[in-house]
């Protein structure tokens, strides 16, 4: 029997390319998105799409008496981590209250499978000794973006023991790279890989680097690039655990255990597109760690998880067919 997903954040980046590799894979998506930072041109025409907060409990019951939904995705929340020094409300709001709100309505209709959509930011700054990073290596958020994300995960872990709430929240490190129909597009646009394209494609735009004085080989910070299509595959894997009632851990780390530091993306940037990228170092950005690489050892082992994309090279160029 084909399963039903509800994906919270379908019309955004990471959501819009699992409603797609779902449907490849035989699953039948819901999606609900407010639209805030997705886009209606990511959706897909023959997937129901609800226009609503995910918190909204009217919609949310809407679609659960409508449907029979097996698992929830959920992608939908606030994840720019400059903006959540800035605004730490908006973050805990999107990313607890109104994920608090899904979950109590999940409980009412006995949904009880979820697969959260988390960060390597709930690390914080990892001491040296811990990277590349574990599942256990202490969680010291130093951002309202990796504290509101860190405090759902707790919200998990008690629905578990108080409900009987099967979760798995999958920690992510620098998703980039595209399929061939949907790639990144934020408004803003924050990630490197995207801005270091926009700069090679028009000369004119500005590239700013933030930070050349980080404890690392070159000064720059250092982060684990994995490439959207591995990542999805991740939750595919997720959801077979989950729904089959197999033995698995709550929490799994996804990455390939390798960093690349800012100067070391614009070099591999200049040598895949064959053209000069001109930047300008800035100011660090508050809440940005020197090193976040993964260990994904976990998830290989329990879920079978095999990447086949582990090529900054090829998330690039994957990168640059999607941007103009």
């Amino acid at each position: 029997m084909t399963k039903t997903i509800l994906v919270t954040g379908g019309a955004g980046y990471i959501g819009a390319v699992a409603t797609e590799i779902l449907l490849h894979e035989g699953y039948s998506p819901v999606v609900i998105d407010n639209l805030s930072t997705g886009h209606k041109k990511s959706l897909f025409n023959d997937v129901p799409f609800y226009h609503a907060n995910v918190g909204n409990p009217v919609v949310l019951k809407e679609i659960f008496s409508k449907y029979k939904i097996d698992v929830v995705l959920h992608f939908a929340g606030a994840a720019l981590v400059e903006e959540s020094v800035k605004n730490p409300s908006k973050y805990f709001d999107t990313n607890f209250v109104q994920a608090v709100n899904l979950l109590d309505t999940m409980n009412v209709f006995n949904i009880k499978n979820i697969i959260f959509s988390s960060t390597c930011a709930v690390y914080g700054t990892p001491v040296k000794e811990d990277i590349p990073i574990k599942e256990e290596c202490p969680t010291k958020p130093i951002n309202p973006y990796g504290e509101s994300k860190l405090m759902f995960e707790k919200a998990l872990e008690s629905y578990k023991q108080k409900s009987g709430l099967n979760y798995i929240a999958l920690r992510y490190f620098n998703v980039a790279g595209a399929t061939e129909k949907l790639g990144e597009k934020h408004n803003p646009e924050t990630h490197l890989i995207p801005l270091v394209i926009r700069q090679a494609k028009n000369k004119n735009y500005k590239l700013k680097l933030y930070g050349n004085n980080y404890p690392t080989k070159d000064g720059t910070c250092i982060r684990d690039y994995i490439h959207i299509i591995d990542l999805i595959n991740a939750h595919i894997k997720a959801i077979e655990a989950i729904s089959n009632n197999k033995k698995y851990s709550n929490v799994y780390n996804v990455g390939y255990g390798r960093g690349f530091s800012v100067l070391e993306i614009v070099n591999a940037s200049m040598e895949v597109l064959k053209v000069k990228i001109h930047y300008e170092i800035c100011n660090p950005r508050p809440g940005d760690p020197p090193v976040l690489i993964a260990d994904s050892t976990r998830i290989k082992q329990e879920l079978s998880w095999v990447p086949k994309y582990d090529n900054i090279n090829e998330i690039i160029l994957s990168s640059s067919r999607f941007l103009n």
